[in-house]
C-alpha cells in the first residue's frame, strides 16, 4: 500500500516540475514580447533586428504583409507611432523549437500627427534557432 502512495507522490511532483518548466517558458515569451512592444515603441531598429529573423514575415490587420526590411523601416518612419501597447488575453504555447504567441493589442498610436488608439488581435510564430529565439511570422488581424 506503501508503494502505491509512493507513485502517486512521484507522479504528482513530476507534474508539479513540468508546470514549472512551462510556466518559466512561458515567462520567456512574455518578456520577448514585451521586449518586442518596447523596442516598436522606442523605434529602436538595433533591437528590432536582433529580435526578427531574417526571413520575417510581418502581416498587418490592414492585410499589408512586409519582410524584415520594410517592417523595420515602417516601425522607424511611419505612418503609425506607437506610444503604448496593452495586451489582453495572452496564451503562449511551446512546441519544441516553436512557440505560438496570440492576444489581443490594445495601442495607443500618433497616426500623421493624431491620436488613435487601434485594437486588433494578434499571433507571433517565435522560432529557436542557434540558441536564440527570434520572430518568424507574425499577422494581425482586424477585430
Amino acid at each position: 500500500m506503501k508503494t502505491k502512495y509512493f507513485y502517486i507522490f512521484i507522479a504528482l511532483t513530476s507534474i508539479s516540475f513540468s508546470l514549472n518548466a512551462q510556466t518559466k517558458k512561458e515567462e520567456r515569451f512574455v518578456q520577448l514580447v514585451n521586449e518586442f512592444n518596447q523596442a516598436i515603441i522606442s523605434t529602436d531598429s538595433t533591437v528590432l533586428k536582433n529580435l526578427v529573423w531574417e526571413d520575417l514575415s510581418y502581416g498587418h490587420s490592414s492585410g499589408l504583409i512586409q519582410d524584415k526590411a520594410a517592417f523595420i523601416a515602417g516601425v522607424m518612419n511611419g505612418p503609425n507611432f506607437f506610444r503604448k501597447f496593452e495586451l489582453q488575453n495572452q496564451t503562449i504555447k511551446v512546441s519544441g523549437k516553436n512557440a505560438v504567441v496570440r492576444h489581443i493589442a490594445i495601442a495607443q498610436a500618433v497616426n500623421k500627427g493624431n491620436p488613435v488608439e487601434i485594437r486588433f488581435g494578434n499571433i507571433m510564430i517565435w522560432q529557436k534557432k542557434q540558441g536564440k529565439w527570434r520572430l518568424l511570422a507574425r499577422q494581425g488581424y482586424k477585430l
